[in-house]
């Protein structure tokens, strides 16, 4: 299956790449260090259409597909994986609001979101006992006619004390297992919305990620997007193809740690000669090499997939599993040509090691992926 880019996927993978490379990599090691939320330049992303990179122009997003959106996405990752998890939730809800916002609510929240109006958005469906089994959120939304009342807290939420918007899931029928969970838009500053701890993480540290509480949030019920129970499906298709953004996000680090375990092996000498000359190092180039383009070719097959509206559970599962441990493996590699230096925070390959664990993680675990691709195997 071969793969041609479009003049426009071109574009957007170039765009992504100049503001990475000029405006993301020169702080991103400063931002680590001090955990700073990088505000400023999300809203210049969100000026670009990236906070909303698949929303229609129209609608105040870049119009991308799904390929141009991991390239875009990998190119942003490779300068700076916080900066890219930061898009990843904003365009999350950007894309939930464009497929099952009404007229009204689009106008509202998702063309400002698009538009980096709002500033980055949160996604909040993660709880403190509902990770991977989301049916078993506990966060209640009670119905009370023209409003409703959302009590309970979410945690790992990415630009929680920074998002203009939060995308809700909560429980409008506590015994209604997955169908009784419906999705609502919480605007910041409501009263009963308050931002917990800040999770001190071993990577991603700039992300801003914190735990949120909502104390009897009153939401009126123009604020319930789609149907009532109906929000549990509409994350689980957003997720499903939101998972190759993972992926890119993964290659994208990868590509990063495999560019500076290459110079660094070509500068360095051990023994008379240079690090890149043992045969050692060759094979574990050789090796990292194969682990990202393959696994490249996997995502960029899922996004192909997506872009046809072919069903493509299996292959963005896939996509995801292979970039983020290709990722796993390539960084670890390229920290060991570093030597003893590969330890230190003075390298940025030391970065590239902690921002790579999370890759497996979140959006699915790889171990749900896999159950995904096995039920798909032989449904």
């Amino acid at each position: 299956m071969g793969f041609v880019l479009t003049e426009e996927q071109r574009l957007m993978r170039d765009a992504a790449a100049e503001f990475a490379r000029e405006r993301l990599l020169p702080g991103a090691a400063e931002r680590d260090r001090t955990r700073a939320f990088p505000l400023a330049l999300v809203q210049e992303l969100g000026a670009m259409g990236l906070l909303g990179m698949k929303i229609s122009v129209d609608d105040g997003g870049a119009g991308a597909d799904n390929t141009g959106y991991v390239l875009a996405m990998q190119a942003i990752a490779q300068a700076c994986a916080s900066v890219a998890v930061i898009l990843a939730s904003s365009n999350l809800v950007a894309c939930i609001l464009a497929d099952h916002a009404t007229p009204v609510q689009r106008e509202r929240w998702l063309a400002p979101l698009a538009r980096g109006e709002l500033g980055p958005a949160g996604f909040c469906l993660t709880e403190p006992d509902a990770g991977s089994d989301a049916s078993a959120l506990r966060t209640r939304a009670e119905d009370r006619g023209d409003h409703f009342v959302i009590s309970g807290s979410k945690q790992w939420i990415t630009s929680g004390a920074h998002a203009g918007i939060y995308l809700v899931f909560a429980k409008t029928d506590p015994q209604g297992g997955r169908e009784g969970i419906s999705t609502f838009v919480v605007e910041r500053g409501t009263p009963g919305l308050v931002v917990g701890k800040d999770e001190h993480k071993m990577g991603l540290r700039s992300s801003g990620t914190v735990q949120l509480h909502f104390e009897d949030v009153v939401v009126p019920r123009e604020q319930l997007v789609g149907e009532v129970g109906r929000g549990y499906a509409a994350a689980l298709g957003a997720l499903g193809a939101g998972r190759i953004g993972i992926a890119a996000q993964a290659l994208g680090i990868g590509e990063a740690a495999f560019g500076e375990g290459l110079r660094y092996a070509a500068g360095r000498r051990a023994f008379g000669q240079r690090v890149v000359d043992f045969q050692a190092s060759r094979f574990a180039l050789a090796d990292s090499r194969m682990d990202l383009d393959a696994a490249w070719l996997l995502m960029l097959r899922a996004a192909a997939l997506l872009d046809r509206g072919e069903r493509a559970a299996m292959e963005t599962s896939m996509a995801k599993v292979a970039a983020s441990e290709a990722c796993g493996r390539v960084v670890d590699r390229m920290l060991q040509l570093h030597g003893g230096n590969g330890y230190s925070e003075e390298y940025l390959i030391e970065r590239l090691y902690r921002d790579a664990r999370i890759t497996r993680i979140y959006e699915g675990t790889n171990e749900i992926q896999r159950l995904i691709i096995s039920r798909e195997l032989v449904r």
